[in-house]
């Protein structure tokens, strides 16, 4: 009988993993999950999600004279290991309150009850006390030391007697095994923090390599522009210096960390002086700018107005303007960069979305991954009757994160 519930208990454990697995992978909890810091809805809604694991392994569990053995800590030692006591406590309660409600009298509800409880207090407590490379084997030791003062409790309270000890001789070994889900659980979790900073270490590296490749035609003509100027004008020459200089000390600066959107629009506004001074009437920028309080990813900004200049005004070689705006909403901050050139096509909208973009647009492209890195969404562009809108919004829950992020 005992190999039998062993079998059959993990079995259930295997179950309360995949489910786990597959929650993880959905879209709105992978969100949450690969977030550097939580908040406290974050927080509510993973202990939401491991008190539905536990209860639900309760109900899976395997009636054995007049228990339930099922992998209800499983589920509540882990959220604690992962994800510290604001998930943990409630979970451990509201499973173990649901597990005595639904056996009142029951030979195991009040030792499952206040091992639940257990569970909860002892995985939170060791949340943050430990070292992240310790939390795997951590975690199947928290649940077996809760699964035994379980069998303890059923010893010292449970009646009748011999009963229990049947119970204990039973189900012992097969919950001391079960365990060990804990530690796939913990991997689950490690696995998605390990692919997102993959991905952000990847990003972080084409960043790099796209802020020291400062495009040597733009410097070349940038200082043949200055050059020109000195000799008619060299007040204006000595300006275009200061605004190159700048350019070139943000390019230079690039952080990894966010950074003030002011001085972001100083890096815009030293480089459109230049590409002004080159083009003259051709080009016009305008600025419709409110006063913010916004952290962004630096090198964000400026590679959207290029774009816009560059492939929006230029290439159809007719006079045109390009308006930054910075609007304050109700929830949000709405960042636009708006040309009247010839179009962006449906085909770079298209590349960019399917992440199949060619090499000639790797700045708008770079922009759109390092946005969806930040704030899990991109760019968001619009095709008008003359001319292009790209644009992104910093929510409000961004950049009150911002602050502890920066």
């Amino acid at each position: 009988m005992r190999g039998s519930i062993l079998i059959n208990l993990l079995e259930k454990a295997s179950l309360l993993v995949v489910l786990f697995l597959l929650i993880s992978k959905m879209k709105i909890f992978k969100r949450i999950f690969q977030k550097d810091e939580y908040n406290l809805k974050d927080l509510i809604i993973i202990s939401l999600i491991f008190t539905f694991l536990a209860i639900f392994s309760t109900y899976n569990g395997i009636e054995y004279m007049g228990s339930i053995v099922n992998t209800r800590v499983i589920a509540i030692v882990s959220s604690g290991i992962l994800f510290g006591p604001v998930v943990s406590i409630p979970a451990g309660f509201l499973a173990g309150a649901h597990r005595y409600l639904i056996d009142i009298g029951g030979i195991t509800s009040i030792p499952c009850f206040l091992s639940s409880i257990l569970a909860g207090l002892l995985s939170g407590f060791l949340y943050g006390k430990i070292p992240k490379s310790y939390k795997l084997i951590c975690g199947i030791i928290a649940g077996m030391v809760c699964e035994s003062f379980t069998i303890l409790l059923i010893y010292l309270i449970s009646q009748p007697h011999d009963i229990a000890i049947d119970i204990i001789r039973a189900i012992y070994t097969p919950m001391m095994s079960g365990q060990i889900a804990i530690g796939f659980v913990v991997s689950i979790v490690e696995g998605i923090e390990r692919d997102k900073r993959e991905i952000e270490a990847r990003n972080r590296a084409e960043v790099r390599a796209l802020q020291r490749q400062i495009n040597p035609h733009f410097l070349f003509n940038s200082l043949n522009t200055i050059a020109s100027f000195i000799r008619f004008d060299p007040k204006k020459a000595k300006n275009l210096i200061i605004s190159l200089s700048t350019y070139l000390r943000h390019n230079l600066e690039f952080s990894e960390n966010l950074i003030s959107i002011d001085k972001e629009i100083e890096q815009v506004k030293s480089y459109v002086e230049i590409e002004k001074a080159r083009f003259g009437e051709l080009l016009n920028v305008e600025y419709d700018v409110d006063k913010v309080d916004v952290k962004i990813p630096s090198l964000i900004i400026q590679p959207l107005v290029e774009n816009a200049i560059i492939h929006g005004i230029l290439e159809g070689g007719e006079e045109g303007c390009v308006k930054i705006s910075v609007k304050q909403h109700k929830d949000r901050v709405r960042i636009s960069v708006i040309d009247n050139g010839i179009g962006i096509s449906q085909k770079v909208i298209d590349d960019l979305y399917s992440d199949n973009m060619p090499k000639n647009k790797i700045g708008l492209y770079n922009v759109h991954l390092r946005l969806k890195l930040f704030y899990r969404h991109g760019l968001k562009i619009k095709r008008l009757d003359k001319g292009t809108v790209i644009e992104f919004d910093v929510r409000r829950e961004d950049y009150e994160g911002n602050h502890s992020r920066g």
